[in-house]
C-alpha cells in the first residue's frame, strides 16, 4: 500500500455518508445483506479527470467472507460510475464450484486469473443507473437453501460479480470455515507510530491533533483496545508528549497515560521507526540510539511540579531538587513505552538476511535474547512457521500473504472494497491454518498512516473472530521451540545505505562542530534525533532521496551558523584593537576561540583570543595589535576553533593598512607648531616691551612743581632710568619720589 505524503490532506466525506458507511460496515460484519441503495441517493464524489476517469465495480462477502453451512450467501456490490453516460445494467453473481488449493491459487484468481476455474450462476440483479462521478450499491443473495450453497466442503472459495452491461467483472471469496481440531494461535503486531518527518520530535501542535477524538494515533489506541495485538511502539512519540512537561497538550497526556494502561504485549521500535537494516550494512555494529532530549526541553516546563507531567515523566532523580530549579527526566524515564519485551527488532519487510540476523542477534542475551521479526517471502521454501531461528537467533516468522492482505484492508475507506479486502485477508488465514497445521500463524499490520478508525478495527476485529484460531501475543510464540530456516538474500537499497553513510558521516561533523556549546549534546543529540527519524522505514523512493537531501542541507546551515564578520582595517597607530565580530545563530551561546595570524612581521597581533558569544547575535572581539615602525599592506587571516581545536566556519582574511609612523610624526608636527606658537609669542612680548621704552624715551621733561622744589631723575648704576626698573620705586605718601640724600642744603630752592 501505499501512504499519503506526510501534511497532505485526507479526504472528509459528508456527514451523511460516514453514517451509511458505519452502518453498512456493520451490516457486514455481522453477515447482514446489505440493501441496495437507489442511485439518486447517491452522493457524487469528485473525479481527479472527468474525461478519463473508468467505471470501477467492488464486491464484498459479508460477515467478512465467512460462509458457514445452512447460511445464506450475501454480496454487497457496488458500482461507482466514471464519466459515461449513466445506464442501468445487469449484476450477476458467480461461485467456484472447487475451493481454491492454494495461496498461489488465492493470489491468481484475485488477480484476475481465472485459469482453472469452474463457476456457475448463483444470483442475478440489476443496478439502477448511475449519474456520472456518483456510486451505487446492491446486494445479490443466495438462499441457504439453493442447492448451490449445499454440501461445501471447507475452504475457500472463489466468487466473481459481473456488470455485462458495464463490461465490468471484479473477483472476491468466500470462506467455508473448517471448525474442527483445535484452535491455532494467532499473533499480530500492529504498530504505534505517526508519519515519517524530518525533524527529531513531534511538535505540540502535532501531537494536539494525532491525540484528538479524531486523530491518528487516537484511531490507532481505539483499534487495538480490548484486543491481544502486540504493539510496536515508536518511543519517539512518548518521548515527545514528555519533553513537553507542564506545556503538553491535554488530550496528548491522556493519550499516553491510556497507552501505559493497556494490556497489550508490546515491543519498542528503533527511535522514530530507522531502518535497522540500513544502518547495518552502513557499517554499524548495533542500530543507533537517542543521545539526548534535553534541546527539546523548557526549563519553565519542568520548575514546578504538574499532575499532568508526573502522572507520564519520572524526573531523573540525579537532578536537581532544589525549589525553584528544573528537574528534568532522563532520557530512560522519556522513551518508556510501559512493560516491554526487550530486544525486539523489526527491520523494513524483506530487508533483513542471515547478515542482518546474525548482527542483531548479538545484541542479545542468555537472559532478554533478541528476536528479529522477518517476512515468510525471505525465507528459503516459503516456510510459515512463526517459531523459527537463524543459526540459533531467534527469528519470528510473519505471514507475508496475511500480513499484505491485512494491510490492505486497513488502507482501504471505502466500505465495499474494505470488506473485499477483508474477506481475502480471511481466506489467507484459512489457507495458513490448513499449512501450519497446530503450529502458531504470526501476522504483522504493516506501518501505514492513512488508515481511518473504521477500517483499522474492523481489521483487527476479524483477526481477533477468525474461525478456528484463537488470539496469541508474539512473546508467547518466541517461547515456542523454534525451527531452524535459512533466509534468502535481502533485497539491498544501495541508495539508502549511502544516505545512511553520508548521514553518519554529518553526524560526526556535528560532534566535533557541537563542542564550543557548554552542553554539546543539545546539539548532537538533537541531530541523532533527525538522523533517525530521516531513516524511518516509511520513507521510500525520492521521498526518501529528498527528505535526506533536505536534512543534510540544515546540517550544513547548522555548520555555517557560527562564523567571523569582519572588514578591512587601517592601523595608524602603533597599537591598535582589531575588532570583528562572532556571528552566532544559535539558540545557545557558544564559546569559541579566535586565531589570529598576519602575513607579515610589521604586524605583532595576540595570537588566540578566547570568545563568549552570545545565543542568536553577533558578538564583538577585541584583537590587540601592534604595528613595528613600516607602512604597507598586512593580511590577517582569521579563524575561529572550539575549545578541544575543532575548526568552526569559514577563514576569514582582512587586510590591513599600517601607517605606525603616522602617530610620531603627528606627535613631532604637533610640538613643532607649540614651539612656533610659543616663540612667537615671547618675540612679540620682547618687541612690544622695546617698544614701550624706545616711546618713554622720547617723551619731554616735565614742568618743575609749583612749590619750587626740584625733582630729578637720577639713573640707576646700570644706566636706566627708574621708570625702566622692574621694581616699582618707593614713593611718598603724595606719590612723589624722595630726594636723594646726595642733595645738600645749599642746592635746595
Amino acid at each position: 500500500m501505499t501512504s499519503q505524503p506526510p501534511g497532505s490532506p485526507v479526504p472528509r466525506r459528508s456527514l451523511t455518508r460516514r453514517l451509511l458507511a458505519t452502518l453498512a460496515a456493520g451490516a457486514l460484519a455481522f453477515g447482514l445483506a446489505v440493501p441496495a441503495m437507489p442511485a439518486a441517493a447517491a452522493a457524487p464524489s469528485p473525479s481527479p479527470s472527468a474525461s478519463t476517469t473508468p467505471a470501477v465495480l467492488s464486491a464484498a462477502p459479508v460477515a467478512n467472507g465467512i460462509l458457514r453451512p445452512g447460511e445464506a450467501l450475501t454480496v454487497a456490490v457496488t458500482l461507482a460510475a466514471g464519466s459515461g453516460a449513466a445506464v442501468a445494467t445487469p449484476v450477476g453473481l458467480q461461485l467456484g464450484t472447487a475451493p481454491l488449493s492454494d495461496d498461489a491459487a488465492l493470489e491468481r484468481w484475485l488477480g484476475g486469473d481465472t485459469t482453472g476455474v469452474t463457476l456457475q450462476q448463483v444470483a442475478t440483479g440489476s443496478m439502477d443507473a448511475t449519474a456520472s462521478g456518483a456510486q451505487t450499491t446492491t446486494a445479490l443473495s443466495v438462499p441457504a437453501t439453493d442447492a448451490a450453497l449445499a454440501g461445501r466442503a471447507a475452504g475457500v472459495y472463489p466468487v466473481r460479480v459481473t456488470a455485462d452491461g458495464a463490461g465490468l467483472r471484479t473477483p472476491t471469496v468466500v470462506v467455508v470455515p473448517n471448525d474442527a481440531g483445535a484452535q491455532t494461535p494467532v499473533a499480530l503486531v500492529v504498530p504505534i507510530t505517526a508519519a515519517p518527518m524530518t525533524r527529531g520530535l513531534l511538535s505540540a501542535s502535532e501531537l494536539a491533533e494525532l491525540t484528538a477524538v479524531d486523530g491518528a494515533l487516537s484511531a490507532q489506541l481505539d483499534a487495538v483496545d480490548g484486543t491481544g495485538a502486540t504493539l510496536a511502539v515508536d518511543p519517539a512519540i512518548p518521548a515527545a508528549i514528555r519533553v513537553l512537561g507542564s506545556a503538553a497538550p491535554p488530550t496528548a497526556v491522556a493519550w499516553l497515560q491510556r497507552l501505559l494502561a493497556l494490556p497489550n504485549n508490546r515491543f519498542a521500535l528503533q527511535f522514530g521507526d530507522a531502518d535497522i537494516a540500513a544502518q547495518l550494512r552502513a557499517g554499524l555494529t548495533a542500530p543507533l540510539s537517542p543521545t539526548s532530549l534535553q534541546s527539546y526541553m523548557a526549563a519553565a516546563d519542568f520548575t514546578q511540579p504538574a499532575p499532568a507531567v508526573s502522572a507520564v515523566s519520572t524526573p531523573d532523580p540525579s537532578t536537581s531538587a532544589t525549589p525553584g530549579q528544573p528537574s528534568y527526566p532522563s532520557l530512560t524515564s522519556l522513551l518508556d513505552i510501559g512493560s516491554a519485551t526487550p530486544n525486539v527488532f523489526w527491520p523494513a519487510t524483506g530487508s533483513a538476511g542471515a547478515d542482518t540476523v546474525t548482527a542483531l542477534g548479538a545484541l542479545g542475551s542468555a537472559d532478554q535474547p533478541a528476536h528479529v521479526l522477518v517476512p515468510s517471502t525471505s525465507v528459503v521454501g516459503g516456510a510459515r512457521q512463526a517459531a523459527a531461528a537463524v543459526a540459533g537467533v531467534s527469528t519470528p516468522v510473519y505471514d507475508a500473504e496475511v500480513s499484505r492482505a491485512l494491510a490492505d484492508a486497513a488502507g482501504q475507506n471505502d466500505t465495499t472494497r474494505r470488506g473485499s479486502a477483508l474477506a481475502a485477508a480471511q481466506a489467507y488465514l484459512a489457507l495458513a491454518r490448513a499449512t501450519t497445521g497446530d503450529q502458531p500463524v504470526l501476522a504483522i499490520l504493516d506501518r501505514g498512516t492513512d488508515r481511518s478508525r473504521v477500517s483499522l478495527r474492523a481489521t483487527l476485529g476479524l483477526v481477533a473472530t477468525a474461525p478456528g484460531y484463537s488470539s496469541s501475543t508474539l512473546a508467547a510464540v518466541s517461547t515456542i521451540p523454534a525451527s531452524e530456516i535459512t533466509l534468502a538474500d535481502a533485497t539491498v537499497d544501495t541508495a539508502r545505505v549511502t544516505d545512511v553513510a553520508d548521514l553518519l558521516a554529518d553526524e560526526q561533523v556535528i560532534d566535533r562542530f557541537a563542542t564550543i556549546l557548554d552542553q554539546p549534546e543539545l546539539l548532537t543529540g538533537r541531530e541523532r534525533a533527525e538522523v533517525l527519524q530521516v531513516t524511518n522505514v516509511s520513507w521510500t523512493g525520492d521521498a526518501a532521496r529528498k527528505a535526506v537531501s533536505d536534512h543534510r542541507a540544515a546540517t550544513r546551515t547548522t555548520l555555517d551558523s557560527v562564523g567571523i564578520l569582519s572588514s578591512d582595517f587601517r592601523l595608524v597607530s602603533s597599537s591598535a584593537p582589531l575588532r570583528p565580530w562572532v556571528r552566532n545563530d544559535l539558540p545557545w551561546p557558544v564559546t569559541v576561540v579566535m586565531a589570529v595570524d598576519p602575513n607579515d612581521v610589521r604586524l605583532r597581533v595576540q595570537p588566540r583570543t578566547t570568545v563568549n558569544a552570545q545565543a542568536s547575535a553577533n558578538t564583538r572581539v577585541e584583537v590587540p595589535v601592534e604595528a613595528r615602525i613600516a607602512n604597507g599592506e598586512v593580511s590577517v587571516a582569521l579563524q575561529l576553533y572550539s575549545p578541544t581545536g575543532e575548526a568552526v566556519g569559514s577563514p576569514q582574511v582582512v587586510d590591513v593598512e599600517v601607517r605606525a609612523e603616522w602617530e610620531s610624526i603627528g606627535l613631532i608636527v604637533i610640538i613643532l607648531l607649540i614651539v612656533a606658537f610659543l616663540s612667537l609669542g615671547v618675540v612679540r612680548t620682547i618687541a612690544r616691551r622695546r617698544r614701550t621704552r624706545t616711546e618713554g624715551d622720547e617723551t619731554p621733561d616735565a614742568e618743575p612743581p609749583a612749590d619750587g622744589s626740584i625733582v630729578r631723575k637720577s639713573p640707576d648704576a646700570d644706566g636706566r632710568s627708574p621708570a625702566s626698573d622692574d621694581s616699582a620705586p618707593d614713593t611718598d605718601d603724595d606719590g612723589t619720589e624722595p630726594l636723594s640724600s646726595d642733595f645738600t642744603e645749599e642746592n635746595r630752592p
